[in-house]
């Protein structure tokens, strides 16, 4: 079966945004010693070092989910389809707990997440499509 154009778009979307994820992670630690960014952030270096990895491995594994879920990987569904759960969880909490300011985000979190979920299990051509495997 051919891959649905949905399921296209999410599995290159997923690509950029962990490339891009992953680049942002290389940037936080190439700057661990800046003071201008350390004082901004409230953060020591070590923890840029630390938030930096964290990126870097969410990002990788963000490419390797997009790369699996374009070849029609049922595990590389669930667990974006997990991964969507928990973003929403996250902006559930931010709408809950945080300032007035976050709310835009987490908003645009709920609904993000709820729109890739649909892509990858509401829709009878991505259920077909993913059957296969």
């Amino acid at each position: 079966m051919k891959r649905p154009v949905f399921v296209t778009i999410v599995g290159i979307l997923g690509i950029v945004s962990g490339i891009v994820q992953t680049v942002f992670g290389g940037g936080v630690i190439a700057l661990r010693n800046d003071q201008k960014l350390l004082s901004e952030a409230d953060i020591t270096s070590g923890t840029a070092v630390a938030i930096g990895v964290a990126c870097i491995v969410v990002g990788v594994l963000g490419v390797l989910f997009a790369i699996g879920l374009l070849r029609g990987s049922r595990v590389a569904r669930g667990l974006l389809g997990i991964s969507q759960l928990a973003q929403i969880g996250v902006s559930i909490y931010t709408l809950a707990a945080l300032d007035a300011s976050r709310r835009p985000g987490a908003i645009g979190g709920i609904v993000v997440a709820l729109v890739v979920l649909y892509f990858l299990f509401g829709t009878d051509k991505a259920k077909a499509f993913f059957a296969k495997s």
